[in-house]
């Protein structure tokens, strides 16, 4: 039978199947989740590795307010001197080729919060586990948002508000505003660390995002995600330089709205962030249109170990027919 999920049985979906796995827990059971963990790069390797491409908001499920702000975005927008060091949005790094460290904050033995460590453009999250109430939606944002967070099972289910309007996708400029509210559940099974975020945005999404990434428990990474502890600003394009101007397309003016189009044949509603594409049914619209590129001419390989990324599949080599036999 074929029908369509709103925002809510979507939450509810996610949140249910999380716990599917902890059912047999007692509620009062936690894990262990401090430590470092590193990234796997053969999951999602274009979102962790070099970004997506621009135009691409495949698996989005954009409003119209949305996709027309990210379709104002330009790749030297970052690079203006006053963007450089913007905060990222807390739970931007499901996007980002990025290792994770947590640790505890205790008080006479009790966990008061866990906390994910930060680096040069993402702040610390600290999810307190006391208690305590979310503030006023009045209150300051600041880079983190604010968390707290409680136990289902095995799980830690943690809930973000208070956030800044932030790019929450890497390189495309798809954004989030400060009204974003996310649901996050963090599940360890033994040395895989999962987190699940849910985010919902009732200015720039029109049903909940959804993203899930793993990390794999490593005693000898590195103990930052970048060894960068500050942002110092440079001018990266002197063109710009004290000329006032900021980057951007005018609306309609993008070359890259047709990118996907273009170039994988992708439906224009799919590469842009329409709800309605992310769902099963969707492809049975595609079954007689859609036709597959002759070839790959980027990202053939994928986490290949000749892209030079960590994490890759070393032994195995890439036929891409970019290389020389």
């Amino acid at each position: 039978m074929e029908f369509l999920m709103n925002g809510t049985t979507l939450r509810r979906i996610v949140v249910l199947l999380s716990a599917l796995t902890v059912v047999s827990v007692p509620a009062f059971a936690q894990v262990e989740l401090g430590g470092s963990y590193s990234i796997r790069m053969y999951e999602d390797y274009i979102e962790r590795g070099p970004g997506s491409f621009m135009g691409d908001f495949t698996g989005m499920p954009m409003s119209d307010e949305g996709r027309a702000k990210a379709l104002l975005y330009t790749s030297s927008l970052p690079s203006t001197i006053e963007r450089q060091c913007l905060a990222q949005s807390p739970w931007v790094g499901q996007y980002r080729p990025l290792e994770l460290r947590i640790w505890s904050e205790v008080d006479d033995g009790r966990v008061v919060a866990w906390v994910l460590g930060g680096d040069y453009l993402r702040d610390t999250i600290r999810i307190w586990m006391d208690g305590r109430p979310h503030p006023s939606a009045n209150a300051w944002h600041p880079p983190s948002g604010f968390t707290t967070g409680h136990w289902e099972g095995d799980t830690l289910v943690a809930h973000t508000t208070h956030v800044k309007t932030a790019w929450i996708r890497r390189g495309v400029g798809i954004p989030g505003s400060d009204r974003s509210e996310f649901t996050v559940m963090i599940t360890r099974h033994d040395n895989l660390l999962t987190l699940t975020t849910v985010q919902e945005d009732p200015i720039y999404l029109t049903e909940p995002h959804v993203v899930s990434r793993v990390w794999e428990f490593d005693p000898n990474a590195r103990q930052g995600a970048n060894p960068r502890s500050t942002c110092n600003t440079a001018s990266e394009i002197p063109s710009l330089e004290d000329t006032g101007k900021v980057p951007h397309y005018l609306p309609g003016q993008n070359p890259e709205e047709n990118y996907m189009v273009r170039t994988y044949n992708i439906p224009k509603e799919a590469a842009l962030g329409f709800a309605q594409t992310l769902y099963p049914e969707y492809r049975k619209t595609l079954k007689s249109v859609y036709t597959p590129p002759a070839s790959c001419g980027r990202y053939c390989c994928g986490w290949i170990e000749r892209q030079g990324l960590p994490g890759a599949a070393p032994g195995l080599t890439c036929k891409d027919g970019n290389q020389p036999p």
